[in-house]
């Protein structure tokens, strides 16, 4: 029998491929706040029509990943992966003929199902190429994707928007993940829980359930069951829970740094974006590769490594948080806002090789799909607007202080759920199929 995720080669190979997708999914994120003042010189919109871009992908987005969550763990994940990559490749490409306002807020709708069905299903068809004590950097590296992809949509738009229009820039990002579409249609299908089970032969894979004599009451009653599953593991619950404390944190402040250092600090507003943006990519890109290498390492001391180190990084983030939040000179708010950026990026790949590692195999698209709508339902979905409830109430400054106490219970959270991860783990190693429901 061929076990494809046995070859470290392939599994390389489908990491790098994964991850260069996953690199075109977040500058196809950012690229619509990138080039947003262009957009607006083409249609006459107020602030809250050019916010229903971002509101209306994350809403299709959510309402989305559950699907594909239910899909992905019964039927083969490679087609699915690359018809997202297309579907949001050619909204984003197609936009370019976009005549009217509604027409290219569609489009960013069209673009949120593609990459929902990309953001549930990636993770866990990484995590059957690879073992435990492999998936932090795995998952290190596959998330980097986001600062790194966040920064390549501000400088392209930054480059090329004022002399060649936004719409070139949509083509530009739109077009690669056609063609890289292609390839991952002829990816091996990984076995499932094979890198997990400790028995000779790997776990079969999960049939969808016979349309005969199966009825509707008993689907919804399968569906509770398995969320049910999910929860039964602590640490899968407290990964979640914590994790979407450190989302409203990191939501929050990403909304709303340009303006704050613009009011705040009294940093002009093209210094404040450049300011974030660089501080952000630079930073996110090495915390998130730290994080996830060291992880790895913690591991040969500590099963509870993943979650320890989540939540020691995202306590350590406070002090430096706090600094660059109450003090006025530039040589402290911004070495200490790059340093809290490092260690809030730190969690990164940590946080998700514990979902996938702990969820039971047949269910680990709709365990990735659950933590997606969690973490955005509590956390960046909400963020923004409390902290502007604040500021309209008290200051800027003030609303910012509720990302830091969002930080302290996402590190209470994380480090208290690291009890259960070392069971967790042997539990899942044991019978990677335990506790679904037949």
């Amino acid at each position: 029998m061929n076990h494809p995720s046995r070859s470290s080669g392939y599994a390389l190979y489908t990491l790098s491929l994964l991850t260069t997708l996953n690199l075109l999914d977040y500058v196809d994120r950012y690229i619509i706040a990138s080039v947003g003042s262009l957009i607006r010189r083409d249609f006459t919109i107020s602030d809250s029509q050019f916010g229903l871009f971002g509101t209306l992908f994350f809403l299709v987005y959510l309402v989305t990943a559950p699907l594909f969550g239910y899909l992905g763990d019964r039927y083969p994940r490679r087609a699915i992966l690359a018809l997202g990559a297309i579907l949001w490749s050619l909204a984003t490409a197609g936009a370019v003929l976009a005549p009217s306002y509604l027409v290219l807020l569609l489009s960013r709708g069209l673009v949120g199902i593609g990459e929902a069905s990309f953001g549930t299903l990636s993770p866990p068809f990484l995590a059957d190429y690879f073992p435990v004590r492999q998936r932090a950097r795995v998952m290190a590296i596959f998330y980097v994707t986001i600062p790194a992809g966040a920064a390549l949509a501000y400088l392209l738009a930054g480059s090329l928007g004022e002399s060649h229009g936004w719409r070139f820039c949509f083509l530009l990002v739109g077009l690669p993940g056609l063609v890289l579409a292609l390839p991952i249609f002829r990816l091996r299908e990984p076995v499932r829980g094979a890198m997990d089970s400790g028995a000779a032969g790997p776990m079969q894979e999960l049939m969808p359930p016979s349309q005969k004599g199966f009825s509707y009451r008993q689907r919804i009653v399968q569906v509770y069951e398995n969320y049910r599953a999910l929860i039964r593991s602590r640490s899968y619950l407290f990964t979640n829970l914590g994790y979407a404390a450190l989302t409203f944190a990191i939501g929050g402040m990403a909304f709303w740094l340009p303006r704050y250092l613009e009011t705040i600090k009294g940093v002009s507003f093209a210094e404040s974006n450049h300011l974030t943006g660089t501080i952000v990519a630079l930073s996110g890109f090495v915390g998130t590769l730290a994080g996830g290498f060291a992880g790895d390492l913690a591991m040969r001391w500590t099963r509870r490594a993943y979650m320890l180190l989540s939540g020691l990084g995202v306590l350590a983030a406070i002090p430096f948080s706090l600094a660059a939040i109450v003090s006025p000179a530039r040589a402290v708010f911004i070495p200490c806002l790059a340093a809290a950026i490092f260690f809030l990026f730190l969690n990164t790949g940590l946080l998700n090789a514990v979902i996938v590692s702990v969820s039971p195999v047949p269910l680990r698209s709709t365990a990735v799909a659950a933590n997606i709508v969690i973490i955005h339902i509590l956390g960046d979905a909400p963020s923004p607007y409390l902290i502007g409830k604040v500021s309209d109430f008290y200051t800027l400054q003030g609303g910012i202080l509720l990302a830091v106490a969002a930080m302290l219970i996402s590190g209470i959270l994380l480090l208290w759920g690291s009890r259960w991860l070392p069971g967790d783990l042997d539990r899942i190693a044991g019978d990677p199929g335990a506790h679904v429901s037949a």
